[in-house]
């Protein structure tokens, strides 16, 4: 079946190579009884996303499944240097005081932060220094560059998404996507995507990035190690499910009356979000 590939992230040098890595003991986590996490409640265990997931004795490295699930050697080496970027953001996000940029640069009038411009030119930096990367476009300013004319690959970012509510504290992201040089990105449709990535910066960073049989997601230093380790394989969103999250809260109220209710959904949703209603 056919890969739905959402539009969708990148410090830290790291190896694509290497073989799997074993976690310590300490950091392996007791196994449950699947029985014993099942009933009928709402709560933390029905709601996290490892609700059933159990410790492995060991994970394959970034550059593993890559290898194995990424077919095209320059694809592979592109999602590398993105992943490295992420590892970047994550440093900088750690280190950096959260404070309105000196320069003001957006052209569509929103206050930009110190850390979205950081994160922002740490993109630009990493097209320039490509050279599989043909074009480069960012969410911060409407129009696409020329990184190198015999480039193979376009890329397009929001570079630090949910950065009104990163002064909080809160889980922000960068979102990616990659198309190849044949139709570049404008015009281009999801569909013409060759893979996206999506990196969540919360009390640990992790990639979702689409590979060729599905979606991966990776976490960046597991257990000390250095690098990526891959914590999900084939990810899937489940035809069921008691979590209902969407987006636009102005949007769903409108287009979807009395469906959290009638489904019984759990609605979960950030005061930044209810406030805009």
């Amino acid at each position: 079946s056919e890969v739905v590939r959402s539009p969708a992230m990148l410090a830290v040098s790291l190896t694509l190579s290497g073989s799997a890595y074993t976690l310590p003991s300490r950091a392996r986590a007791p196994r449950m009884d699947a029985a014993v996490a099942k009933d009928a409640a709402f709560g933390a265990s029905h709601t996290s996303f490892y609700t059933d997931a159990v410790a492995k004795d060991s994970y394959e490295t970034l550059g593993e499944v890559l290898e194995a699930k990424c077919a095209d050697p320059e694809l592979r080496s592109v999602l590398g240097t993105m992943f490295d970027g992420c590892g970047t953001i994550t440093e900088a996000l750690r280190k950096e005081l959260v404070t309105v940029a000196e320069k003001q640069e957006s052209v569509f009038g929103d206050v930009q932060l110190g850390v979205d411009v950081l994160a922002d030119d740490l993109m630009w930096d990493i097209c320039k220094t490509e050279p599989l990367i043909k074009e480069g476009a960012s969410e911060e300013e409407p129009e696409v560059r020329e990184m190198h004319a015999d480039g193979k690959f376009c890329v397009c970012w929001d570079p630090l998404d949910g950065s009104s509510i990163v002064d909080n504290n809160w889980a922000v992201g960068t979102i990616l996507g990659i198309w190849g040089a044949e139709t570049g990105i404008l015009g281009a449709t999801g569909r013409d995507q060759k893979a996206s990535l999506v990196a969540l910066y919360g009390p640990r960073t992790t990639v979702f990035v689409t590979l060729d049989d599905g979606v991966y997601e990776f976490t960046l230093g597991v257990g000390g190690a250095d690098g990526w380790l891959c914590s999900r394989e084939r990810v899937r969103i489940s035809p069921q499910s008691r979590i209902f999250s969407p987006a636009n809260l102005r949007t769903a109220r409108h287009e979807l009356p009395g469906y959290g209710a009638a489904r019984l959904l759990a609605l979960r949703t950030s005061p930044v979000e209810l406030s805009s209603l």
